[in-house]
């Protein structure tokens, strides 16, 4: 059994997430299924809690693009929402629980010190310009974490109470050692990572 680094399958999340982007109408409703379909198979607890946490979103996302798109209206009342603005609405919540669907399979698979590992060697070109990538990396992480966190709680925090656990978290306390393993990439992880990285270049340039 192929044992893909960690950075790969976040360049292949990164790359799902743009050809979401890319894709419309028919193609994009059955990629963003089949993305819905494997997440309610594999890690069923993690995309029904999501969608719970994300319904409002969504239904923002719908009306907005209801009753703000021009086009045809669907009845006769200009409080009406139109046409275009219901099919395009529908079309971005389906595209988001694509991509919400996929990042969970992403952290079902992946543990901390896996995600850590795999943003470490994907930020490898900071490390180039002078940059230093352990602590863009370790930040990211600890967000991820931090996010995945609360995501496990049963009760929905407040907005207050959500930003009160944000600066608690930032305040400063006990200087701690962290000992993180970072996976070394094979040869065959190099391939591709490059090709998944190519894949994921040459969608955003199509979207341009």
């Amino acid at each position: 059994m192929i044992r893909f680094h960690s950075a790969n399958q976040i360049a292949a999340w990164l790359w799902v997430a743009c050809i979401l982007q890319v894709l419309q109408d028919t193609p994009l409703i059955v990629f963003s299924a089949l993305c819905i379909l494997a997440a309610l198979c594999f890690c069923p607890d993690r995309c029904w809690r999501t969608l719970k946490r994300t319904r409002f979103l969504l239904l923002a996302i719908a009306l907005v693009y209801g009753w703000a798109t021009p086009g045809q209206y669907l009845w006769a009342s200009p409080w009406s929402p139109t046409e275009e603005g219901v099919l395009w609405g529908l079309l971005q919540v389906v595209r988001l629980l694509g991509v919400l669907a996929a990042l969970q399979l992403l952290l079902w698979r992946l543990n901390a010190a896996q995600v850590f590992s795999g943003l470490y060697a994907l930020l490898t070109p900071l490390s180039w310009l002078g940059l230093n990538r352990q602590r863009w990396a370790l930040r990211l992480s600890l967000t991820m974490s931090f996010s995945a966190e609360l995501l496990l709680q049963q009760n929905t925090l407040s907005r207050n109470d959500f930003l009160q656990r944000l600066a608690e978290a930032e305040q400063p306390g006990e200087l701690q050692e962290v000992s993180i393993l970072v996976e070394s990439l094979s040869f065959f992880d190099l391939l591709l990572l490059f090709a998944l990285l190519g894949a994921v270049l040459a969608t955003l340039l199509m979207m341009v």
